[in-house]
């Protein structure tokens, strides 16, 4: 015994004297033939040949209870998509649509700020003009019963006439006719058509007009017969969405002889002509800046106008009719940092003349701040001697939406209110009932 531990270290059994402990941790090993070794942990013990058949997994059923037998079911929530259709064909703007559910009452963002090489960058948000139907908030059988009964007889109630249809979203008024005929079996526009006349007419008569309609009717009156209104053209190809302007040239092409796309190649031309086909197709509205596409597009505006002999029209017209809003407001604010040390704005008056001038600078003009760009037009159809009744009609009623911000701007921008301008260029019901849509 002492001769056997003299042999090995301190702590170590002789060979023989009993088996080596197992390592530690570990199970001991069985002896032979003695079972066989334990399941894993945490996983059951493997059946016996043929003593029963493997379990189904606990929480995925088989394969085949998957298969759909009858389609998808009908959704539970949403009705068919055609009851969903706004009256006016205007879907629904995402955030935030130049020309654009309405957004946070900010006119104009901060700047968006260059991000890293590569990245692209959401737009900080930002108000745009967004023209929406709105919802219905008010008792339409009493509306139509009012206003059957201030035109019935003689003489005509036009205070009535101005309270509600001066009050009311597209949506209310689409929805007053529709009940006028319903419930009172006439027709709301021959009745005030027969009722009023002058600007006061006219103003009743487009207010209750579906926008679609009214904006394909002045296109086409913009170009029909001698000479061309460039500045409705304009005005409405560079703010409307591209959900307005489908369905507006869908409008369009149906009621006149020919596509718009054929009345503006007939009907204007040069440069001008190409930014005004070009402004038919769809624009981008992510609304997404990626500072790398900016940077190029300055240099490209630079050496195609100001950095060049000549001037590369098409580079421009491509750049402004394609481009998202957001992404030009970033042009022109990075611009002036990299060339020259002046406004793309005085890039383009430097480079351009007429009537392309005039549509490169209303893109510019939109995208920078858009209830500006609209408080603009209605100043310009107020200035000087006597009034542009068409534009300003037409745009007091696309700006019904959103006219807080509007009238923001023009106060901003010109020293004295809308309702102040409105009051001193417009006169009797005609601008009772303005002035009531402006509020």
């Amino acid at each position: 015994s002492i001769q056997t531990m003299s042999q090995y270290p301190q702590g170590y059994p002789a060979p023989g004297q009993y088996n080596y402990p197992p390592q530690q941790g570990y199970p001991p090993a069985p002896a032979p033939g003695q079972y066989g070794y334990p399941p894993q942990q945490g996983y059951p013990p493997a059946p016996a040949p043929g003593q029963y058949n493997y379990p189904q997994q606990p929480y995925y059923p088989q394969p085949q209870a998957y298969a759909q037998t009858t389609g998808y079911p009908q959704q539970q929530v949403y009705p068919p998509t055609q009851q969903y259709v706004q009256p006016t064909g205007y879907a629904p703007a995402p955030y935030p649509q130049p020309g654009m559910p309405m957004m946070p009452p900010v006119a104009v963002a901060a700047p968006v700020g260059i991000a890293p090489m590569g990245v692209a960058v959401a737009a900080a948000p930002v108000a745009f003009a967004v023209f929406t139907p709105g919802s219905i908030g008010h008792d339409l059988k009493r509306d139509a019963e009012n206003l059957r009964r201030a035109m019935k007889g003689l003489g005509t109630d036009e205070r009535t006439l101005i309270e509600i249809l001066g009050n009311r979203n597209w949506a209310e008024r689409q929805a007053i006719i529709m009940e006028y005929s319903r419930h009172i079996g006439r027709d709301l526009i021959k009745d005030i058509k027969s009722e009023t006349s002058f600007n006061f007419k006219k103003c009743l008569v487009d207010m209750l007009t579906d926008p679609c309609e009214y904006d394909a009717d002045n296109l086409y009156k913009s170009m029909k017969g001698l000479g061309t209104n460039e500045h409705t053209l304009t005005e409405i190809l560079v703010s409307r969405s591209n959900a307005q302007k489908a369905r507006i040239f869908q409008i369009f092409n149906s009621e006149h002889n020919r596509s718009i796309k054929h009345w503006i190649e007939s009907d204007t031309s040069g440069h001008y002509k190409h930014l005004l086909l070009n402004l038919l197709d769809p624009r981008d509205e992510s609304n997404i800046v990626d500072p790398n596409l900016v940077m190029r597009d300055v240099d490209t505006l630079y050496y195609a106008g100001e950095g060049r002999l000549g001037t590369d029209e098409h580079a421009f017209i491509k750049i402004f009719a394609q481009r998202n809003f957001m992404h030009i407001r970033e042009i022109a604010r990075i611009y002036p940092t990299m060339h020259r040390r002046h406004t793309l704005q005085k890039a383009i008056d430097s480079e351009f003349s007429f009537e392309i001038r005039g549509g490169l600078q209303a893109i510019v003009s939109y995208a920078l701040d858009s209830f500006s760009f609209f408080a603009s037009i209605l100043h310009v159809a107020m200035a000087g001697l006597g009034t542009n009744d068409d534009k300003l009609i037409r745009n007091i009623i696309y700006c019904q939406p959103f006219m807080p911000h509007v009238k923001r701007a023009y106060l901003a921008n010109y020293g004295q209110s809308l309702s102040h301008a409105i009051s001193h260029d417009c006169s009797g019901d005609y601008k009772k009932l303005l002035l009531e849509v402006v509020g």
